[in-house]
Parts: C-alpha cells; structure tokens; sequence
C-alpha cells in the first residue's frame, strides 16, 4: 500500500512540472515583455548592486538594442526596455518565478516585482514589492 501510495505521489509531483506547464510559462513571459517593447532611452548594460538589500544578490545585465539579457542574483534574466523603463522576466531552472518593473536614470534601477508572470495586458505592475539597484560599473 506504501508502495502505491508513493507511485501516486511521483506521478502527481510529475505532472505538477510537465513540458506543458513549462512552456505555458515560458509563452507567458515572452507574450508579456513583448507587450512592453519600445524604444529605449538608455543603456542598462553593466554590473548592478541590489541598494534595497532584499537579499536579490548583484546583477550584470547587457542591453543590444532594445533587449535586456543577463543575471540577477540566481536568477537568468529575460528583459526589454521601453523608453527609460525596463521589463524584466527572471528565471531559474526553466521556470519564470519573478517579473519586475523598474525605470532606469543611468545610475540607478528602481522599480517593484511581482511573484509570477502577469497577463500580456499589464502594463504597470500593481502591489509588488519594491526594490533598487545602484549601478556599479
């Protein structure tokens, strides 16, 4: 019965992260940032301290037109930018856990971030906690 019950626990823990779930929040993300893409201003591209001291880590982001690449902590970041604000998706293990929004003044990238990915129809992230990068480099 032990045995059966485990079998059960294993299939249910493996269709909780199947190819499915994985690309739905993978779309999810894409469909998001791509909704936020626009012209940038500036150039966020270089080494970023977390000034809020939430834990985040330090980040090294590289801009190339108006997409963002790089990481953030322990997390992959996918991003865009549109005009002095930057969008970012942050991923770990395949899985987007994190979306933030921040506005970029050249030294200094202070926004808030949301658990999860939000529908491609926000364009302002509401109630997230916020946070602060000083630009290092």
């Amino acid at each position: 019965m032990k045995f059966i019950s485990l079998l059960v626990a294993a299939a249910l823990l493996s269709a909780c992260n199947s190819p499915k779930r994985f690309e739905a929040n993978r779309s999810a993300a894409e469909s998001w940032l791509s909704s936020q893409v626009g012209a940038a201003r500036g150039n966020v591209t270089g080494k970023w301290t977390d000034a809020s001291r939430d834990g985040w880590g330090d980040a090294d982001l590289v801009q190339k037109g108006s997409r963002i690449s790089g990481t953030l902590g322990n997390y992959e970041v996918n991003g865009v930018a549109n005009g002095s604000r930057v969008f970012l998706a942050l991923k770990s293990d395949g899985w987007f856990y994190y979306s933030a929004e921040a506005e970029d003044s050249g030294s200094v990238l202070k926004g808030q971030y949301v658990k999860g990915v939000p529908d491609r129809s926000y364009h302002k992230l509401a109630g997230g906690s916020p946070f602060e990068f000083r630009r290092v480099r």
